[in-house]
C-alpha cells in the first residue's frame, strides 16, 4: 500500500508540491488531491483511485508545484 495523504482543494496552498488524480474520458471528471513521499506516482495513484473513486476506468496524475 503507497503512503499518500489526500488533501482539500482549499488546504492545497499549504503544500510545497502536490499531485491531483483526475478521471479521463467521462463528461464529469472528478479530481482528487493528495500529497505523498513515495517516488511512483502511478503506483500511489492507483492505490487512490481504487479506494477512492471504484470504477474508475481511465485517470490521469497531474503534478502541482506551488510557485514562489
Amino acid at each position: 500500500m503507497a503512503d499518500y495523504q489526500l488533501v482539500e482543494r482549499h488546504d492545497i496552498e499549504h503544500h510545497n508540491e502536490y499531485y491531483e488524480v483526475r478521471t479521463t474520458g467521462t463528461d464529469e471528471p472528478r479530481s482528487l488531491f493528495f500529497t505523498t513521499n513515495e517516488e511512483n506516482l502511478e503506483t500511489v495513484a492507483a492505490d487512490i483511485v481504487a479506494a477512492e473513486l471504484p470504477g474508475a476506468e481511465n485517470w490521469t496524475v497531474i503534478p502541482h508545484r506551488k510557485d514562489n
